[in-house]
């Protein structure tokens, strides 16, 4: 999806662009980030991660509050 994000972009910038090149770089651009030496890309202990792919906005905000709620036991 971030691909296809960055792809959309580009297409309305009028700048051409290949799909799968640009989802391979975005791995092998994760893959150098989580593999550096200096601070390394990772989730912080105790982090709370989950997968936007195919939410709106609204969706991930409410996900986000929700989970905000539960701990807050609200």
């Amino acid at each position: 999806e971030r691909a296809a994000r960055r792809h959309k972009q580009l297409k309305e910038q009028g700048v051409t662009a290949n799909l799968a090149a640009l989802s391979l770089e975005i791995a092998e651009r994760d893959q150098r980030d989580r593999t550096r030496a200096a601070s390394p890309l990772m989730a912080s202990a105790g982090a709370t991660e989950f997968d936007t792919t195919g939410l709106s906005i609204e969706a991930v905000v409410e996900s986000i509050l929700q989970i905000a709620r539960e701990r807050m036991k609200i």
